[in-house]
């Protein structure tokens, strides 16, 4: 008796030789014309529709579609490579054409295929829109302000956020119930099958680390060369408790990186030629905006203007300018102010006047690992004045009452590894080296790690490392493992417009290839005063 060996990998079938699931495994691709997106303006690629079921448990549960894309002329190949953008709501059409044109040897032997999560917001396929509940003026973000919580502004925003996602689920349940990542791997499953490929390699950037780990547990006969670029625990998948590991490094990114580098520019940040003169400009601005002398301008938008610095590519197109605006709306003069007003609206989306929200990335860390942050109220409030660039993203527990068990296979995690190439920055905000060190120690050999030593961006992947690139390619285009781990060094960070002169050393040093010990997260000490 004939086995699916390309359906049965350690026992988990994708249902390709399932009559209830031909229509998805013989449906053919329309390529047509690509809309303009967050990186890039869709020009130089083609997307489709691909149609998948809304719960591949279940395909009588309807159908619903997800967006991919591929290069306009795609060079000649042999392999196949899928790529998921992260966020997790990017469009990764718009960033595997950006990795196209970033890195066009990624193309050497490759079909690069963009491919979208479900339910995405910046993206083609399938979208839903909920309304937020009708607000009551004691949460905290209601005066702009939710770096300043009380234990009463926490339970209102709590109960506010219930309320929401709770009619939300009521519209929307049979989707939402399905976007999550086991969902999201047989989708990807399904594009490899629907191009005509017996196998893929992989390339997940930021949260799709997690997605591009998972899939090759789930089926490591479909996928082969695999790069996880920007980890999150892949490990153990848990999204919330990634957000609490996030929140101290990236905070001590903002003082030890960041302000240094504003700083160094203040021809285009006008803030200071000093750390702490960038930080005493800050507190008047936050003080500014506090006491409404800017405008409609919130203490909101003033840190998520500073905080959008996890990718060079930010630092010209919003960073600086936002923060320009700003410290010169500090005169108080009406056209600054107005300034301002403008280009903080295009930096930070206000709650307060927001109406709607796709629940697209809160329906995932619902559904894959659940309610795990272990903190009460008064733990929440403290983090959030040690931790205030993003600390506050945290209050709100959005899956305290969400309706279903975590679909994350922890059996799965335990008996399988992963097998793949890591790449990381050292002092990365956004995905912890902590984490990513973790993911390397726990899963052996199987996996290498090519680290940026003093690093201090997010996604390698927007960077011209030559240490990096060429690990990198001769693994996803040769299928060259590296023998050991490699450690690369950090060119200054830059952007367009700025280059630094230095790179930055606030961790353990590395000597030659051992990977360095994490950095000290509690080393934040830079009060944010309100």
């Amino acid at each position: 008796m004939a086995c699916p060996v390309f359906a049965g990998a350690h026992g988990i079938d994708d249902h390709s030789t399932d009559p209830a699931y031909a229509k998805y495994y013989q449906q053919p691709v329309n390529w047509g014309g690509c809309p303009p997106s967050l990186f890039t303006d869709g020009t130089t690629i083609q997307c489709a529709l691909v149609t998948v079921p809304v719960d591949w448990a279940d395909p009588g549960q309807g159908d619903i579609a997800i967006g991919i894309s591929r290069p306009l002329d795609p060079p000649p190949h042999s392999r196949l490579l899928l790529v998921n953008a992260g966020g997790p709501d990017n469009s990764s059409a718009s960033m595997a054409e950006m990795l196209e044109q970033l890195h066009p040897e990624v193309q050497t032997g490759h079909l690069v295929v963009g491919v979208d999560l479900r339910g995405i917001t910046d993206g083609t396929g399938t979208q839903v829109s909920c309304d937020y509940a009708p607000r009551s003026g004691a949460e905290n973000f209601m005066d702009g302000d939710s770096r300043n919580p009380t234990v009463a502004g926490v339970r209102a925003q709590q109960d506010w956020w219930n309320r929401s996602m709770s009619a939300c689920l009521q519209q929307h349940a049979t989707l939402l119930k399905g976007i999550n990542t086991p969902n999201h791997v047989r989708d990807l499953n399904l594009v490899r099958a629907i191009l005509g490929f017996r196998r893929a390699d992989l390339f997940g950037v930021s949260s799709g680390s997690s997605l591009m780990a998972y899939a090759t547990r789930m089926f490591p006969g479909m996928f082969e060369r695999v790069v996880l670029d920007s980890n999150m625990n892949w490990e153990h998948l848990d999204w919330q408790r990634q957000s609490l590991k996030r929140m101290a490094m990236d905070q001590l990114s903002v003082q030890q990186a960041f302000m240094p580098f504003i700083a160094r520019h203040d021809d285009q940040f006008h803030m200071g030629t000093t750390p702490q003169q960038v930080l005493t400009t800050f507190q008047r601005i936050y003080r500014a905006a506090s006491e409404h002398r800017m405008g409609s301008v919130t203490p909101d938008q003033a840190l998520g203007a500073l905080d959008g610095t996890g990718m060079w590519v930010f630092w010209d197109l919003l960073v600086s300018p936002s923060l320009s605006a700003m410290s010169q709306a500090l005169d108080g003069d009406p056209a600054h102010i107005a300034y301002a007003e403008q280009i903080a609206a295009m930096t930070f989306a206000d709650l307060r006047t927001r109406s709607s929200f796709n629940p697209m990335a809160f329906a995932l860390q619902c559904n894959d690992s659940g309610s795990s942050d272990p903190r009460g109220i008064a733990q929440k409030i403290a983090d959030v004045r040690r931790y205030w660039a993003i600390g506050a993203s945290t209050l709100v527990d959005y899956c305290q009452n969400w309706p279903w068990r975590p679909v994350v296979d922890r059996a799965l995690e335990r008996r399988t590894v992963v097998h793949g190439l890591m790449l990381q920055n050292e002092f990365d905000p956004s995905t912890p080296y902590s984490e990513a060190f973790e993911d390397r120690l726990t899963n052996g050999r199987d996996v290498r790690m090519v680290l940026v030593n003093n690093g201090a961006t997010h996604g390698i992947m927007f960077d011209d490392n030559t240490c990096t690139n060429d690990t990198e390619f001769a693994y996803l285009n040769f299928g060259v493992m590296p023998a050991r781990d490699v450690v690369c060094q950090a060119d200054p960070m830059h952007s367009f417009a700025m280059h630094d002169s230095v790179t930055y050393e606030y961790g353990f040093p590395a000597t030659g290839w051992w990977l360095p010990l994490p950095p000290i997260v509690q080393q934040v000490s830079w009060p944010l005063v309100p």
